[in-house]
C-alpha cells in the first residue's frame, strides 16, 4: 500500500476544518476555547495539500512512519501564498491505533478491559465501523503552525507541539487493482498537547494504566484525489451521452 500511495496517488488535498459552535455542538466550552487557541486562521480557511513520501522517519521512535510534504493552500496555483507545514503519515489498522483499540480499567472489577471501537455497529460511528471493516487506513498527522496562544502553552507545559490527525479508510480499486480508493470522509482529531504515542508503545500488565494523549474530535472533512489519465479516448467519447457525468473535472 505504501508503494501504491507514493507512486499512483501521492498527492491529496483536504478541505479546511469548520470549528464553529454549530459544526461542533458536542464540544464543551473549554474544549472549544482550546481549539480556537491552537488552530490558526489559515488552518480554518485554507485546504491542506499533501504529497506522500516513502522516506521513513529517523530515530526509531515511530517505526513505519514516513515523511510527507504539506502546505496550507495549493502551491501549484500560487506558490508564494502557500504556507508549508510539517507532516508525517503511515498506513495504520484498527488494532495498532490507540484511538480504535485500547485497554481501559473496569470501574467495578479494577481489571484492564480491551476496548475495540467500530466493533459494535449499533453504538459506534459509521466511519469507525468502516475502518474496522476494511482493516486499513491512511493516518496523516500535521503539526500545527505556531500561534501566540500555542507558544504560551508550550512555554508553560512543555512537551510536543499540538497536531491534527486525519484518518481515511482505503481499499484497492475495483476496476484498477493498482489504484487506491478512499471509502469515506476523513475523521479529524486534534491533539492539543501533542502526540507522544506513549500508550501505543506501552506493553505488559501496566499498559492499561498508561495515560493516553488528550484528543478532541473535530468531525469530518472531505478528501480529494486528482484523477489520472482516463482509459477512454476523449475524442471518441465526445458527444456520446453515456459519458455525460455532470461533475467537476479533476476531482473525485
Amino acid at each position: 500500500h505504501v508503494q501504491l500511495l507514493t507512486t499512483r496517488c501521492a498527492k491529496w488535498s483536504l478541505d479546511p476544518i469548520d470549528c464553529t459552535r454549530t459544526a461542533l455542538p458536542n464540544l464543551r466550552s473549554e474544549e472549544l476555547d482550546m481549539v480556537k487557541d491552537v488552530l490558526s486562521k489559515e488552518m480554518q480557511s485554507k485546504s491542506i495539500h499533501v504529497t506522500f513520501r516513502s522516506k521513513t522517519l529517523a530515530g526509531g521512535k515511530r517505526p513505519n512512519w514516513m515523511r510527507a510534504s504539506a502546505s496550507l493552500g495549493d502551491p501549484a496555483v500560487l506558490k508564494s501564498s502557500a504556507i508549508p507545514v510539517r507532516a508525517v503519515w503511515t498506513c495504520s489498522n484498527p488494532d495498532a491505533d490507540t484511538s480504535m483499540t485500547f485497554d481501559e480499567i473496569n470501574a467495578s472489577s479494577g481489571r484492564g478491559v480491551k476496548k475495540e471501537i467500530g466493533r459494535n455497529v449499533l453504538e459506534d460511528g459509521y466511519e469507525d465501523c468502516l475502518k474496522r471493516l476494511y482493516g486499513k487506513y491512511v493516518e496523516l498527522e500535521v503539526l500545527l503552525p505556531r500561534t501566540k496562544s500555542m507558544m504560551k502553552q508550550l512555554t508553560t507545559a512543555g512537551g510536543p507541539p499540538p497536531s491534527i490527525v486525519y484518518r481515511v479508510p482505503i481499499q484497492s480499486g475495483s476496476v484498477n487493482p493498482f489504484g487506491m480508493v478512499s471509502k469515506s470522509r476523513a475523521t479529524v482529531t486534534l491533539y492539543p498537547r501533542g502526540r507522544t504515542l506513549a500508550a501505543a508503545n506501552a506493553s505488559g500488565p501496566n499498559a492499561a494504566s498508561v495515560e493516553r494523549d488528550a484528543a478532541i474530535p473535530l468531525g469530518m472533512t472531505n478528501v480529494h484525489l486528482p484523477l489520472g489519465p482516463g482509459l477512454i479516448d476523449p475524442s471518441w467519447a465526445r458527444g456520446r451521452k453515456v459519458f455525460w457525468k455532470g461533475r467537476s473535472v479533476g476531482l473525485v
